[in-house]
């Protein structure tokens, strides 16, 4: 019995000294917030991602206590709106100096002062749900079908006039080409795919004229 009072002094003891030794501070602000009421209720001040809490007060006030030296995103959770965060550093050398500055995660070394007590104005509401895409004239020339669509028939009647205007050499070469294409003399494409998969060939069909 004797040593568990002891032992219990002892704890109590301690627990003074690291109280004295390490003591702990208020981070306060202002939330401004307009033709909403009753947000108090639904919002929450938190500092440290949850290491400690606050509550907003009616004239939009609020206090988190017992907050030691130490930096903290002081962050206000509320469902409705979008709030950015502050940082705020409470410095143990001077005296529990508070300093506050924006939250810039892309630049996260570029110090923007703030103004302290803290003061957060509402920035836009929660959009949990995207707004309806409505269609426009112009969705059809953004849809990949119309290039599919548009060129052949530019192929059909443009090239043609172009074919027209060439000069009188070119446009022989090409016909003379087409006559190539056009000769019965070359092999036909299915029997030349019936001979590669060893197919038999077609009987080709005499020209001559039997008497």
């Amino acid at each position: 019995m004797f040593w568990t009072i002891l032992f219990g002094l002892v704890a109590i003891w301690y627990d003074e000294i690291l109280a004295v030794e390490d003591p702990t501070y208020e981070i306060r602000g202002q939330i401004s917030v307009q033709n909403d009421p009753g947000w108090q209720t639904r919002t929450l001040i938190s500092a440290g991602f949850g290491e400690h809490y606050g509550y907003a007060q009616q004239n939009g006030s609020f206090v988190i206590p017992n907050v030691k030296p130490g930096s903290y995103i002081v962050e206000v959770l509320n469902p409705n709106y979008l709030i950015a965060p502050i940082r705020v550093e409470i410095s143990s050398k001077a005296s529990g100096r508070i300093r506050a500055r924006k939250v810039d995660y892309v630049q996260p070394n570029e110090v923007q002062l703030v103004k302290y007590p803290l003061i957060f104005r509402i920035g836009e509401r929660t959009n949990f749900f995207e707004k309806r895409e409505t269609w426009h004239i112009t969705d059809i020339f953004k849809s990949p079908m119309v290039p599919m669509l548009v060129l052949p028939i530019f192929f059909m009647l443009v090239l043609p006039k172009i074919k027209d205007m060439q000069d009188p050499e070119t446009k022989k070469e090409l016909e003379d080409a087409s006559k190539m294409m056009q000769n019965p003399q070359m092999p036909d494409m299915s029997d030349m795919l019936a001979s590669f998969f060893g197919g038999t060939k077609k009987p080709k069909k005499s020209n001559k004229i039997r008497r």
